[in-house]
């Protein structure tokens, strides 16, 4: 009996050693000893890359990670701060996606005052109130025809004549629509254009020059579209043939003269340059009331900009006669990204103001930094002034659009979307014409940016062997072409696409 219970707690003893026994860690997935050596020549590549005698001179800052096994692959200076220029639009459209979502839709409404009569007339004006819709340009085919289909929709409703004037109603945005740390130069370009609650054509005309009939005669110069309120300084000259053509725009901030200077050569082909419409509204405003009367609605009255009306119109006493929605936000950050365009980036930034407050780029900011924090980016590793990157105030680094990206990777909801609206290498947007001919071609999503000394390029990688990989490269401060500092960013993107990843070991 004493032996039965002496057994009895010996047995229990045991089981209670063992239950309390440290247990046998899982064994270590470790890379093989080829992973290591491929992971190991890759950082080695890229450093000579990096580091060549033709570019080592500027400031580089770079990170690669693998989004498949979370690991770092490569990084130089990746948590250095340096100025981004269009790399800044990839935070300004994750984050319009994430908070104004991809469905999103820009909304014109067009008011009448007055009455109408049987015969047509509407003894009023009509007033144009929109919020921002970026989409009436030739960049969206559909939406170039806006107006056309506006003015049949009034036609279709009675309206013949407005005796009272075409008001726009641009407050939604508030002026003057510039980002701080903007350079006074860039106002005058089309990359440069103020943002507005009315914005047609990009708020930018076409300037076209060509020569004279002969050397010593004047150039041509031509605007398009019309209505774009600016006087031509008229100082091109045509000279003898072979000789190089240069054309310089300038206009003050604040003023509709527009000072074009320069020669071309008699043989030249035109010339095109791109220039920032004084104000957008009145731009707007003026192509709106050519389509009406081409569509046989008279305008007796004024364009104005609703700033410059004495008195305001009460919004209690006025008939909505038309309603217009844009495309969805997908296709304002396609162009936006793919094509780099900074208007519809401060669109997207004063959009993302909270209902009721004054949509300006400070409340945007403040949704930006909001949104970041809770993706985990810290407020002190970048400095944003501006949602288009056009400001030298903005600073980044790779690590800060390294987060960004997987983040939207990550996500579900966001991930496909996103991606499709970059830029794919040697075959759309920005990235059309390089890496052409190489093993990088259609395997290289990412934003480009530049400005003058500085190139950034941020985005996806899918290697040979379908690992996807992001990336994020600055370069500030080179005194090279900077088709030189492309080339080498391009060279590592094709040795990141060869990056051959050895399976682990189990």
């Amino acid at each position: 009996m004493i032996d039965r219970a002496r057994t009895f707690v010996n047995c229990a003893l045991i089981l209670v050693l063992a239950a309390c026994a440290p247990k046998t860690a899982p064994p270590v997935t470790q890379p093989s000893s080829a992973s290591r050596s491929a992971e190991e020549q890759l950082r080695r590549d890229l450093q000579a890359i990096f580091t060549d005698p033709a570019v080592d001179h500027a400031f580089w800052s770079v990170s690669v990670q693998s989004l498949k096994q979370g690991e770092s692959l490569y990084n130089l200076n990746s948590s250095r701060m340096q100025v981004p220029a269009s790399n800044q639009k990839l935070i300004t459209s994750a984050v319009a996606a994430d908070r104004l979502g991809w469905d999103y839709r820009y909304t014109t409404k067009i008011y009448s005052t007055g009455t109408l009569s049987e015969g047509g007339d509407l003894d009023g004006d009509l007033i144009i109130v929109g919020n921002g819709d970026p989409t009436i340009n030739p960049r969206h085919p559909e939406r170039w025809g806006a107006f056309d289909a506006w003015a049949r929709e009034l036609y279709a409703k009675g309206i013949r004549h407005i005796r009272g004037d075409l008001i726009g109603d641009d407050n939604a945005f508030a002026e003057p629509g510039l980002g701080v740390g903007w350079a006074w130069d860039d106002l005058v370009t089309g990359y440069g254009a103020a943002v507005g609650a009315l914005q047609y054509n990009e708020s930018q005309i076409e300037l076209m020059i060509l020569p004279g009939s002969e050397a010593g005669s004047r150039a041509v110069i031509s605007q398009s579209p019309p209505g774009g309120g600016m006087l031509v300084d008229h100082g091109v000259s045509t000279v003898a043939a072979g000789q190089p053509s240069r054309i310089n725009i300038a206009r003050d901030p604040g003023t509709a003269l527009l000072s074009v200077t320069g020669q071309i050569a008699v043989d030249s082909p035109p010339i095109t340059e791109l220039a920032a419409v004084p104000n957008p509204t009145l731009f707007y405003l003026n192509a709106l009331r050519a389509t009406l009367e081409r569509h046989r609605i008279l305008v007796s009255g004024k364009t104005v900009d609703i700033d410059d009306q004495r008195i305001k119109p009460d919004y209690s006493r006025v008939t909505l006669v038309l309603e217009d929605q844009s495309p969805t936000l997908d296709a304002v950050i396609d162009v936006c990204l793919k094509w780099s365009r900074n208007e519809y980036a401060e669109t997207m930034l004063m959009s993302l103001a909270p209902p009721g407050a004054e949509a300006t780029a400070a409340a945007g900011l403040a949704i930006v930094n909001e949104t970041l924090l809770k993706w985990g980016i810290k407020p002190e590793s970048y400095v944003a002034r501006d949602g288009s990157g056009l400001s030298r105030n903005d600073y980044l680094a790779p690590d800060v659009l390294i987060a960004l990206l997987t983040h939207v990777w990550k996500d579900d909801r966001h991930r496909e979307k996103f991606q499709a609206t970059l830029p794919q290498a040697a075959t759309s947007g920005s990235l059309t014409n390089r890496l052409k001919d190489t093993v990088a071609a259609g395997r290289v999503w990412a934003k480009t940016g530049s400005m003058s000394n500085v190139r950034s390029l941020s985005g996806y990688v899918m290697t040979l062997d379908n690992e996807p990989l992001v990336f994020s490269i600055i370069v500030n401060g080179f005194h090279v072409p900077a088709s030189r500092i492309d080339a080498a960013m391009d060279e590592a993107l094709v040795r990141l696409v060869k990056f051959p990843r050895e399976l682990h070991e189990e």
